[in-house]
């Protein structure tokens, strides 16, 4: 018989659970949420992106872009997947142990600290002579690390447990705080780059701490379990190297442009990127809600039938934004940045195509990481670099920025082809499940579309 004693102990070595993650979610619950998020976030983006721009003007904006550019980098290219890896985790389990929260949150401090000391440490090193004027605030930026790690791992368990509605607002609240920042600084005429640095600090250090604020409990109560530690790092680094490969095929395209092209051509391909990447905000709903999807499915056939449903969706989804994207692009070159920008048109067709192909890649190649197949994205990711670096350099120095945006097309449609072949052929996948231009496909984008203005109208 348990004595009250005896009867803590057991509690105490009894594996303890936080909030059960669904066996299910709402696919366009989900979506919508994921939508409207998104959509929040471009607002914001525009508004914070005029008002800096006008405030601090070309210097000032640019002494901005020096203080908090290497931070944002890092939490693109540091944070080593550990948010996804969570996600992974927490989708696979009915109750979620305590020691994975308080874990996972340990970690994302560890990470973000290390990196913030070893950047403040190095960057008299990275400034140039007239810019260590900003190596004091550049260095306390820094605190953005940890902060942003902290928000973006436990988000992660958000979208594992398919709480879409909690992640989205968390993800659209830093920018919020940032456009609430600039109006207070701009009202009280502290109008600075530091200044603004700080509002886009202070954002994310209070969505951290409302985040922390959620799981403090469990955070607070639980000691950081090693082993865990070892499987998250494990499966992030999984999933981190095909991301590596995909950021730099993304941005090699201006490393090479940079390299050997003219000042002026710069400055049209910047252009034809800024309207062709404008649409890219359209496929991160489908790579956030998909992964989570396939990856709460632990029958593998099963999960590949999550997998194609939902980059028939996005498929649908980025090639009609695609479309609408090359209509208006010579309207929108003209009267955005002017009739002496026009040579970019041919450019920004190029462009678009090539993110229309990289939108379908990325649901793809998360939807295949999240089934435990994070290799033959590595594979697709180089290749189409090898293709873009190959290509795009002769095809630069022959036709321009046009011939590069075209090598970057080809390299994006190989890497969406060979995850494909490797889904066809590697996995048996019917082919034609991979096809959205159908009645089938149509349907669902119907009534997920039917479903998100009935959920938004009564909202």
């Amino acid at each position: 018989m348990a004595t009250p004693s005896n009867a803590a102990v057991l509690a105490e070595e009894q594996p303890v659970a936080v909030q059960p993650a669904p066996v299910r979610f709402s696919n366009r619950r989900a979506y919508a949420q994921t939508f409207a998020a998104t959509a929040a976030i471009r607002c914001l983006g525009v508004v914070s992106g005029v008002l800096a721009a006008r405030l601090l003007g070309p210097t000032g904006r640019g002494e901005l872009a020096v203080i908090i550019f290497l931070p944002m980098l890092l939490v693109t290219l540091g944070g080593l997947e550990l948010p996804r890896s969570l996600a992974y985790e927490v989708s696979r389990v009915d109750e979620i142990p305590r020691s994975l929260i308080a874990t996972s949150f340990w970690l994302a401090i560890g990470l973000g600290v290390l990196q913030a000391l070893l950047l403040a440490v190095l960057l008299p090193l990275y400034l140039s002579a007239d810019k260590l004027h900003l190596l004091s605030a550049s260095r306390w930026f820094m605190v953005y690390l940890p902060a942003a790690y902290i928000t973006a791992t436990l988000m992660g368990s958000d979208q594992g447990r398919g709480r879409f509605g909690r992640f989205s607002v968390m993800l659209s609240l830093p920018g919020a705080f940032y456009v609430v920042a600039i109006l207070v600084a701009w009202a009280t005429g502290h109008v600075s780059p530091p200044i603004f640095a700080a509002g886009v600090l202070a954002g994310t250090l209070i969505v951290a701490g409302v985040r922390t604020q959620m799981d403090w409990d469990v955070i607070s109560g639980t000691l950081p379990d090693w082993a865990t530690a070892q499987r998250l790092l494990r499966r992030g680094l999984s999933f981190y190297l095909p991301t590596v490969a995909s950021f730099a095929l993304w941005r090699a395209d201006m490393f090479i442009l940079v390299r050997i092209a003219p000042t002026a051509a710069i400055g049209l391909y910047a252009v034809a990127q800024a309207i062709a990447f404008g649409q890219i905000g359209t496929v991160s709903p489908f790579v956030q809600v998909g992964f989570s999807a396939v990856a709460g499915e632990t029958e593998p056939r099963k999960a590949l039938q999550t997998l194609a449903r939902h980059f028939r969706l996005a498929q649908l989804a980025v090639v009609s934004i695609g479309l609408l994207a090359a209509a208006v692009t010579p309207w929108l070159i003209r009267l955005m940045f002017g009739a002496q920008f026009s040579g970019a048109v041919t450019t920004a067709y190029l462009l678009i195509g090539a993110t229309v192909f990289c939108g379908m890649e990325q649901v793809l190649e998360q939807g295949l990481r999240a089934a435990d197949h994070p290799r033959p994205g590595i594979v697709s990711n180089l290749l189409g670099l090898a293709v873009l670096i190959s290509l795009g350099i002769p095809a630069c120095l022959h036709y321009g920025i046009a011939g590069l945006a075209s090598a970057a097309m080809a390299a994006q449609l190989l890497n969406l082809v060979i995850l494909m072949g490797f889904c066809v052929v590697g996995l048996k996948m019917p082919a034609k499940s991979f096809w959205a231009f159908d009645a089938l496909a149509f349907n669902e984008l119907a009534t997920f579309v039917r479903s998100f203005i009935k959920q938004r109208v009564q909202g």
